[in-house]
């Protein structure tokens, strides 16, 4: 009851912070959903594919590029890479080839079976892959039967003519899709700061001095108090993530009901695990509550600017990319980006995102090692 108590007491203190962070959840959140038609199932839809030639056009190079313009729209776009940037990140286009030269001659000496490539995030890009990934594959299986470069770009485009199909039908609503992953990102930064604010409050009164050095001389083990305390920020997570799901139920509708609605739901509450977990070990190692906001914005601001939350993951560079790796909600970006794709939800498509998932309660678990770790020194010291 004592730790209770003190969780509502700094709870009714902190109140406005939690209002205030749900406050912008909701903003941006409803932001996400306006200025955006609704997407009708059984669209039939062309992707806009920009192309990067460096290699003589001919053989394979020749066939593939008129393959693609055949099943796609061409972007006017300037001979540059800000300008095919600024139309990446503007859905002026979809995807973006780049063929170096000498490709025709090392795909013949079977050097090379892939092309450099930048997308945008939706299912338009998605199809691309499937178009280039056919392509090639088909390349691939003549191209050890064929010599001559005529007869097998020939080959190649009589057998795609057969059963290839100009337009597509996508059966999935991808603005609802994309509203509810930008919803879910977001609410990781809500969720993280209200969450490593509180908690940090909390266990900076349980590790003062005074009352560290009055549960070192009880007989409840370290173990056991980090047990109890952990069980209190759990419920504390649940309730803050139980209110979260109800908001994005309010604003992104019932996709949320959805195959691809509740691995998002599910994708968010192992996140919560990892969070409340990495909000414990931040409370075990900074007892100084002058230094938590600072913890706080660099933490989640940090971390939200790293993983994708503010900026999306194909927007950012390698180098970036690279150090995201190290945070938790890299994974569950990463997740909610692929989630939102998805055609056929199923065991092979999910394949990475259980994958993620798992990664996921690996960092709950570490964190959690280390908080142990850390409350059983200090219990030493007092």
């Amino acid at each position: 009851m004592t730790v209770f108590k003190a969780f509502l007491k700094i709870l009714r203190k902190n109140l406005a912070m939690i209002i205030v962070y749900t406050m912008i959840l909701v903003i941006f959140g409803g932001l996400s959903t306006q200025g955006q038609s609704e997407t009708l199932s059984f669209t039939a839809v062309k992707p806009d594919i920009l192309i990067v030639n460096k290699d003589e056009e001919k053989g394979i190079t020749k066939g593939f590029i008129e393959y693609i313009k055949e099943n796609s729209n061409t972007p006017k776009i300037d001979d540059n890479e800000e300008a095919r940037n600024d139309a990446l990140f503007y859905n002026d286009t979809d995807y973006i080839i780049y063929i170096p030269e000498g490709f025709n001659e090392d795909f013949m000496s079977g050097k090379i079976d892939t092309l450099e490539v930048k997308k945008a995030n939706n299912f338009n890009a998605s199809f691309t892959d499937m178009l280039i990934n056919r392509y090639f594959k088909m390349a691939s299986i003549y191209r050890n039967k064929i010599t001559d470069q005529s007869e097998l770009v020939n080959t190649i485009k009589n057998s795609l003519e057969n059963d290839t199909n100009i337009e597509i039908t996508s059966q999935l609503d991808t603005t609802a899709l994309s509203q509810a992953a930008f919803f879910f990102n977001f609410e990781s930064y809500s969720i993280m700061v209200c969450l490593i604010f509180i908690i940090s409050l909390i266990l900076s009164i349980f590790n003062s001095e005074k009352i560290r050095k009055r549960n070192a001389i009880s007989s409840t083990s370290y173990k056991k108090s980090n047990r109890i305390l952990l069980l209190c920020n759990l419920l504390y997570a649940f309730v803050v993530w139980l209110i979260y799901f109800i908001l994005a139920f309010i604003i992104v509708g019932d996709v949320l009901w959805t195959s691809n609605g509740l691995m998002l739901i599910l994708n968010s509450f192992i996140h919560l695990l990892a969070i409340t977990s990495l909000a414990f070990m931040i409370g075990n190692l900074v007892t100084n509550r002058d230094a938590i906001n600072g913890v706080v914005n660099v933490v989640g601001i940090g971390s939200s600017f790293l993983c994708g939350v503010f900026v999306p993951l194909s927007y950012l560079p390698n180098s970036v990319l690279s150090m995201a790796k190290c945070l938790p909600t890299y994974y569950y970006v990463k997740s909610n980006e692929i989630i939102s794709e998805l055609e056929v939800v199923n065991i092979d498509t999910l394949h990475e995102v259980f994958i993620n998932m798992g990664v996921l309660l690996g960092f709950t678990i570490l964190f959690l090692v280390i908080s142990n770790i850390v409350s059983k020194k200090k219990r030493k010291i007092a």
